[in-house]
């Protein structure tokens, strides 16, 4: 055995072997090899992590409008709505108020008006539409019969109005805008009918009808077509 030839074997398996290991070639494949099932859980696991981050990066950017809206609005319902004495004079100030803000468009108020909005001149006194549903509530029950009579179902419908007016913070829901969209119908058809009442009961019952109105047209349904909902043309009738 010729010991230098020996030597100089050893020496340059060693010298591989330095160069292997200053460049990570041997670690790196002895560790893929015993983890590779880790370094891909890993690698996906960022990748996964990376794609939801966009996703959610993406969604909050198309959400923003939404949020922003829904924020007008829970102001709008604080500064009108909050203290429960909103009356048939503040509907001029109101609908100026969802229009500037942009809640409502150009369009929309225009198709309101067609639809039969009325906004009443803010003169003389005018009943806070709270107090006009509890006098009107109780004056129905004293000559309420049955489920079906017009006493009880009027009772109903301002129970309904009532409830939109204690959610115009969250009238930009769907469920909302499409129970005031159907409070709004229905009040429209008793107004249209032959029903006897004063000039004054008159105005309050359609600046109940007319706030109805506005708050089916704050509803995400309308927002998403520009138009507003099939309810409001019954104000045509």
């Amino acid at each position: 055995m010729n010991p230098i030839a020996n030597t100089t074997s050893t020496a340059s398996q060693l010298t591989n072997t330095s160069l292997a290991d200053k460049y990570g070639i041997n670690s790196n494949q002895a560790e893929a090899g015993k983890h590779s099932d880790k370094v891909t859980l890993g690698q996906t696991g960022n990748a996964s992590k990376a794609g939801s981050k966009e996703h959610v990066k993406d969604e909050s950017v198309s959400l923003s409008p939404r949020a922003l809206r829904a924020q007008k609005i829970e102001i709008m319902a604080k500064d009108f709505f909050a203290d429960g004495n909103f009356s048939s004079a503040d509907l001029p100030k109101l609908v100026q108020r969802l229009y500037q803000d942009g809640i409502l468009s150009e369009t929309q108020l225009n198709r309101l008006s067609e639809g039969g909005i009325d906004l009443p001149k803010s003169e003389g006194k005018v009943d806070d539409m709270k107090t006009f549903i509890q006098t009107k509530r109780n004056e129905l029950e004293k000559t309420a019969q049955d489920d079906e009579s017009m006493s009880n179902v009027l009772i109903k419908l301002l129970d309904d109005a009532e409830g939109v007016l204690d959610n115009m913070d969250s009238v930009q829901t769907k469920e909302i805008s499409k129970e005031a969209a159907r409070v709004s119908s229905q009040l429209n058809v008793f107004l249209q009918g032959d029903v006897e009442m004063s000039s004054e009961d008159r105005k309050q019952w359609q600046g109940l009808k007319s706030v109805m109105q506005l708050a089916s047209s704050m509803g995400e349904s309308q927002q998403a077509g520009g138009q507003l909902n099939s309810y409001l043309a019954l104000g045509k009738y």
